[in-house]
């Protein structure tokens, strides 16, 4: 008998991927050295490899819905308990905010999506944390110049037409905390962020539709959701770009990682910037 080397379920005859954990570089075809390496997997064999998951229409809709919620909740209960300090209220609250919604979006993608799943890391693609291939590196940082260079050309764009109502508002130095405590500002911002981010709208949005509208269908269709969960006109197009290049990025590269990578970088490159500047 032979087993997933991810997860460990055992694969059937002749299968080529986990179905449990849609891995596809161990099994009965590696281990005859029939199955296609690693390093030379096709888009589509990604997409393959990504396998299907429990989850759809439904499912998807109601996240949307929970996540929405969940985002003015969260907001609501940040500044009531910043409030308490007045001082660095807008940091406080910042910082409050994003890690409810962190836990807000666990909570309901492992409920909506994972909670019968045996390895639910494994199916979103972040079971374990490895040395990422050259490949991988390449396509993580084209995806974070491509989403720079594309916003910074809205923003050029849309100022030189006067579409002031367009313009992306720049990060505001309120929410950054004085002094050292300024690092709380780039780990919740330049990391949780993107983690839970990644986490829903790749993950959990982006997969669950992949397998009934493709990979195009998918990647636009998530960015579209990414985008209109901003709730700002100014950054809805940059964001959808960004957006698309990210489920583009986890479509090629089969890594929910190598996404993070790219949003976290963007985000730290941002808030550096607003730093150094303010």
């Amino acid at each position: 008998m032979t087993y997933c080397s991810r997860c460990g379920r055992q694969w059937e005859t002749g299968q080529n991927y986990c179905a449990e954990c849609g891995d596809f570089s161990a099994g009965p075809s590696a281990a005859t050295g029939t199955g296609a390496p690693e390093a030379v997997v096709s888009a589509h064999q990604v997409a393959r490899r990504m396998g299907r998951v429990n989850w759809g229409g439904w499912q998807i809709a109601a996240g949307i819905v929970l996540v929405m919620i969940s985002l003015f909740s969260a907001a609501a209960a940040a500044l009531f308990i910043a409030s308490l300090y007045p001082e660095q209220e807008d940091a406080v609250a910042t910082w409050i905010s994003v890690h409810l919604m962190a836990l807000a979006i666990v909570g309901t993608v492992w409920y909506l999506g994972l909670r019968h799943s045996r390895y639910p890391l494994a199916v979103l693609r972040l079971s374990r944390v490895r040395w990422p291939r050259k490949g991988t590196v390449l396509l993580m940082f084209g995806v974070l110049g491509a989403s720079l260079i594309a916003t910074a050309g809205y923003s050029i764009i849309v100022e030189w037409l006067g579409f002031e109502r367009l313009t992306t508002p720049e990060v505001e130095s309120d929410i950054f905390f004085d002094g050292p405590a300024v690092l709380l500002t780039f780990q919740a911002l330049a990391f949780i962020t993107p983690m839970s981010e990644e986490i829903f709208f790749r993950g959990f949005v982006f997969r669950g539709l992949l397998s009934r509208m493709g990979p195009w269908g998918a990647i636009v269709g998530s960015a579209l959701v990414f985008s209109g969960f901003h709730l700002s006109i100014g950054v809805m197009v940059p964001i959808f770009i960004t957006g698309f290049l990210l489920a583009w990025l986890y479509w090629r590269t089969g890594s929910l990682w190598a996404a993070i990578g790219a949003h976290a970088g963007q985000n730290a490159l941002a808030l550096g910037v607003q730093a150094l500047s303010g």
